[in-house]
């Protein structure tokens, strides 16, 4: 009864703990009403950051629409690449670390074409190490960074459109 009664009273302590410290599970962005409608212009529309945004804007509350019309918002991606740098050389000039980085520019429109987002430049980039004697870990390793790039890129492209929601709150609600 008493190893119960401790089992109880930490799991209040825990809880109390948890819900004080201003952890909250993270809620889907929340985009404007004027972007209910989106259509994503993008040079490669079979790029994982296309089907990742098609994926994640109607979780958002946006339909995606597959071509330009007359009532859509417009999101133009203009850049969409990852490059590898050279951080540290080690001995015999052989490359020791890396930084994958990932450039997406993009901006938005309302149906008007006016500028609800001006271009926006989102650089990430995650730094890895490369051992020689583990030539395929490296490769694996930089597979599960790049997706890991991709993943955070979308959600930090819709928390720059749920700011818009911050920044202009009648534009919230239609």
């Amino acid at each position: 009864m008493n190893l119960h009664r401790f089992a109880s009273v930490m799991l209040a302590v825990l809880a109390l703990s948890i819900s004080g410290c201003g952890f909250h599970p993270r809620k889907e962005a929340q985009l404007p009403a004027n972007m209910q409608r989106i259509h994503i212009q993008i040079a490669d529309s079979t790029s994982p950051l296309a089907k990742s945004l098609a994926r994640a804007l109607p979780r958002s509350g946006a339909q995606v629409v597959d071509k330009d019309e007359p009532d859509a918002t417009q999101m133009k991606i203009t850049a969409n690449n990852f490059f590898t740098d050279v951080l540290a050389v080690g001995g015999a000039a052989r490359a020791v670390e890396y930084a994958l980085r990932y450039h997406v520019e993009f901006e938005v429109t309302d149906a008007a074409g006016i500028a609800l987002l001006p271009k926006q430049t989102i650089e990430l980039t995650r730094t890895f190490t490369f051992d020689q004697s583990q030539a395929l870990g490296v490769s694996a390793e930089t597979d599960l960074l790049t997706q890991e790039l991709q993943k955070d890129m979308v959600q930090t492209i819709l928390r720059r459109l749920e700011a818009l929601t911050k920044a202009h709150p009648a534009a919230a609600h239609p």
